[in-house]
């Protein structure tokens, strides 16, 4: 099984590749997308990450990246815009439950 931090790592990597050529579709989408990046790489290697309880809200976001990244390279965009807000809420999980609070991704 995935460590939170192997999948924390790949959820960065999946949304590194979403944002290639976004901003072209769409700005915002772009800067959402960087945010969680630079949001995940500053807990990234944190204790939360080493622990059993990081894996579910991890699992999830990776999922939701990697849903995102499919959509993407499918050129769906009307489903694009509902998933990357799927995406966004997961990663405000990650992100309050590594104790982060106060974060907010827009």
């Amino acid at each position: 099984m995935q460590s939170g931090q192997e999948m924390l790592e790949e959820t960065i990597n999946a949304c590194k590749e979403i944002t290639q050529d976004l901003a072209s579709q769409n700005g915002s989408w772009a800067t959402s997308i960087d945010e969680i990046v630079e949001k995940f790489e500053e807990i990234s290697n944190t204790f939360f990450f080493q622990t059993m309880p990081s894996i579910p809200p991890t699992r999830t976001a990776m999922r939701d990246a990697s849903t995102l990244l499919e959509t993407k390279t499918s050129g769906d965009w009307a489903t694009f815009e509902t998933q990357i807000a799927t995406l966004i809420s997961s990663a405000q999980t990650v992100i309050e439950k590594a104790g982060m609070k106060g974060t907010t991704l827009t």
